[in-house]
């Protein structure tokens, strides 16, 4: 069950805009990093509610293509490890790009395309 409005991504969306927009300005400079990382997080973990469970399932999906269904990322990794991807390298390569696209449109909305390097 959810809460009326604000939902909880919007509640974080307005700490994370008065904490970097307002609050930033106030703090003492030696204080500015935790106050811009308790910002990003609020930003982040905003992004992750609005966008639910899509991405995991595209990762799932992704991963599965790979080595078959219910591998995730650390089945991927101990793979690779072994050197199961050695003579597939491409194949992998183009899929694990995709997953981090994904991930940094959640940590950094827009930096996979060279923009938005400012935004918290």
């Amino acid at each position: 069950m959810t809460q009326d409005r604000p939902e909880a991504a919007e509640l974080l969306e307005a700490v994370a805009e008065y904490l970097f927009a307002e609050l930033r300005p106030e703090v003492p400079s030696e204080q500015r990093f935790r106050l811009l990382v308790a910002a990003n997080a609020c930003a982040v973990v905003a992004r992750e509610l609005r966008m639910g469970e899509g991405p995991a399932i595209a990762d799932d999906e992704l991963f599965a293509e790979l080595l078959g269904p219910g591998a995730g990322a650390p089945e991927v990794a101990q793979a690779i490890r072994r050197g199961e991807f050695d003579d597939r390298l491409g194949e992998l390569g183009e899929r694990l790009a995709e997953h981090v696209r994904r991930k940094l449109d959640v940590a950094r909305p827009g930096y996979a395309d060279g923009g938005a390097r400012n935004q918290s």
